[in-house]
């Protein structure tokens, strides 16, 4: 598997994979860049960047079933497993696609 992987257990266990152009997604439909996200991140903008992680694995995800999965996610595990994972997927993201 992949080093950019991170497992989740949600609905079922998927995948987050944050690539360059998923990182480029991200910033597109956020309106901002990923570097801005640390501090004033809604509830959103989480969904928005757990539906670009996921949907490599799963083609037919939108938004909507996104919020649906991580109902699933805070309902197991509570919101700080949400941000754990999201925060843990974009780091492994950032430290392979950009050159320290």
């Amino acid at each position: 598997m992949s080093t950019k992987i991170v497992a989740v257990e949600a609905d079922k266990n998927r995948h987050l994979k944050y690539g360059v152009n998923q990182l480029i997604e991200i910033e597109e439909m956020l309106g901002r860049s990923v570097t801005e996200l640390g501090t004033s991140t809604g509830i959103k903008d989480l969904r928005t960047i757990m539906y670009v992680g996921l949907r490599w694995e799963d083609k037919e995800l939108n938004e909507e079933k996104t919020g649906d999965i991580m109902d699933s996610m805070i309902e197991k595990h509570g919101m700080d497993y949400v941000s754990e994972k999201l925060a843990k997927a974009m780091e492994k993201a950032s430290s392979k696609s950009f050159p320290s």
